[in-house]
């Protein structure tokens, strides 16, 4: 009974998080406010002020970033799937345990080829730039997010 509550929990999450973000697009408006949010380049641009010639650099740091970081995102979207058959089918508690450190290790090879991409941005960026300690922390948050799309640089959840 509990491994089905977990389950239906986990299911549910996933599910949820499918749905945000919806179908929106460059061109769409944001709430009553009638803005179109901009690209995801543009906001990193701005959160960590870059210029011109960094931003090219960032753009290819991300883009490189991205063929590394979708095979392992695939890779998780098999092995969710693996720890919910797993528990679907009463399998025993090691081997549930086992599929999610399977999962985990996964979730770690992203975070690093996440934190080495930043590491990249950082060792780019003029002094001014590396003590904005606000715009650091937000940049990194937004790469991780911006990872988990199809196209890291496409609105929504493509």
């Amino acid at each position: 009974m509990v491994l089905k509550i977990v389950w239906t929990v986990f299911l549910a999450a996933g599910l949820a998080m499918a749905q945000r973000g919806g179908s929106r697009n460059n061109s769409a408006p944001m709430g009553d406010m009638g803005m179109s949010r901009p690209e995801p380049l543009d906001q990193l641009a701005q959160m960590l002020k870059l210029n011109r010639d960094q931003r090219k650099d960032v753009k290819g740091i991300m883009d490189d970033t991205q063929k590394e970081v979708m095979p392992l995102r695939e890779s998780m979207a098999k092995s969710r799937e693996q720890i919910g058959a797993a528990i679907e089918a009463g399998k025993s508690q090691d081997e549930i345990d086992q599929a999610v450190k399977s999962f985990a290790a996964l979730e770690a090879q992203v975070s690093g080829v996440e934190t080495k991409a930043f590491a990249k941005i950082f060792s780019g960026l003029d002094a001014d730039q590396k003590n904005n300690a606000q715009g650091l922390v937000n940049s990194l948050m937004f790469m991780h997010e911006v990872f988990k799309r199809k196209n890291w640089n496409a609105q929504g959840t493509e």
